[in-house]
């Protein structure tokens, strides 16, 4: 009799192990995928911002080429840019650069800056200033080391011989299931609340959506045609300021008519 009452003990206690196990595990999980993801998404800033001032660098001695910055950041960012597998069920990956040999491949690669399977590039350089006001006229050229032209009582005007610059690196998310909740979240989808980070009203989703992702008035925007393919990105932004080492040739210059920054606070 008392081992029959054991039995049905064990019994009981085995099935309610099995009930919080299911309830346990898939949180579990997700909380390790997500620190994973998170991990790597912390690395990736870093990165950033190291790729920000190697851009600045490289167009503080070219003549502000936005072409010039933007290779200068995908050559730091290059450990961390990812790709897809081939075949139909194509995985993210990241290949590790623990070499010259695997830099030079990798670069060769992916030098072109061009996201496969999407219209955004890895790396994507706006230069925030000077603008053309700043430096003032529509041709001619800008002497970094006049002393005019580098001081002034003015502080807009002091600017005009320092290079600006933004740089977005397009993170590709590569941990299953935490790229899709992160990269919705960070849309603030109407989702379940225990994973949504705030409500957007429906009238203004676009519209913020569009200005967090640079497609204002632009339809879909290219973050959410990527998603649509399975391809979860998130734009990661680093700034940096840098004097000129080289003349403005504004003719030819890549600068822009105004300030086209993008900052998050500013929303």
């Amino acid at each position: 009799m008392r081992c029959r009452l054991c039995f049905r003990l064990a019994r009981a206690q085995s099935g309610q192990a099995a009930v919080e196990s299911a309830i346990v595990l898939p949180l579990f999980v997700f909380l390790i995928l997500g620190i994973l993801q998170l991990g790597l998404m912390h690395q990736a800033r870093l990165l950033t911002k190291y790729a920000a001032y190697k851009a600045v660098r490289a167009g503080s001695i070219h003549n502000a080429s936005v072409k010039e910055m933007e290779r200068a950041a995908v050559a730091v960012l290059l450990p961390m840019l990812a790709k897809r597998s081939s075949g139909p069920d194509g995985i993210e990956y990241v290949r590790p650069v623990n070499s010259g040999q695997d830099f030079t491949t990798k670069w060769n690669e992916l030098k072109s800056n061009e996201m496969a399977d999407t219209d955004l590039k890895y790396a994507e350089v706006t230069i925030c200033g000077p603008t053309r006001a700043d430096v003032g006229g529509s041709g001619g050229e800008l002497d970094f080391d006049d002393p005019d032209n580098a001081t002034s009582d003015d502080w807009k005007q002091s600017h005009r011989t320092k290079l600006r610059v933004q740089v977005t690196f397009n993170y590709r998310l590569v941990i299953p299931f935490a790229d899709w909740v992160i990269y919705n979240a960070a849309r603030a989808r109407d989702m379940p609340m225990v994973v949504r980070m705030g409500e957007v009203k429906a009238a203004e989703k676009s519209k913020a959506a569009g200005r967090r992702f640079g497609s204002a008035g632009k339809g879909e925007s290219p973050y959410d045609s990527a998603a649509s393919k399975g391809i979860y990105i998130a734009p990661i932004r680093a700034t940096y300021t840098m004097r000129m080492q080289s003349n403005l040739y504004l003719n030819t210059s890549d600068l822009p008519g105004s300030n086209v920054c993008l900052f998050p606070f500013s929303y």
